[in-house]
């Protein structure tokens, strides 16, 4: 039997529309997120520094969605053509962040102020929202979030 054209048109717009609500619908509800996560920031190497210099190392911090909020300990170093030495500690705890879409479908942008300056990180869950990725937008650090 043979479909005629307006039809089968429908019938495949139909099936397009279908699939694209499918698709779409698990990135609308990626940020129904809560609880808090707890990550690893890693900060790129300071190549082309005069040294000595000091700069960021690495960050242990945790997100709560629930309440808006990041936590955070950051480790600097002070890089030397003798090796690296530790330098000091940057602590804030309870920094309140704001959220906006982010690069890709599926991703927020989140911004605070961890009193250095504003920064802005890009996000996106994965692994049934048990792991968000993390990506500096305004600054270099990378990482992966843990629930």
């Amino acid at each position: 039997m043979k479909l005629k054209s307006s039809l089968k048109q429908r019938f495949l717009r139909t099936l397009v529309g279908g699939v694209l609500v499918a698709a779409l619908l698990p990135a609308s509800n990626a940020f129904a997120l809560t609880g808090t996560c707890a990550m690893l920031v890693t900060m790129p190497v300071p190549y082309g520094s005069s040294l000595p210099s000091t700069h960021g190392f690495n960050i242990l911090a945790a997100i709560n969605f629930t309440n808006s909020t990041i936590s955070f300990n950051g480790v600097r170093a002070t890089y030397a053509t003798t090796g690296t030495t530790f330098a000091s500690t940057e602590t804030g705890s309870g920094i309140a962040f704001t959220t906006a879409a982010g690069p890709i479908a599926g991703s927020q942008a989140i911004t605070f102020n961890p009193g250095s300056g504003v920064i802005t990180a890009n996000i996106y869950p994965v692994n049934g929202n048990n792991t968000v990725l993390v990506q500096g937008a305004t600054d270099l650090f990378s990482g992966v979030c843990q629930f």
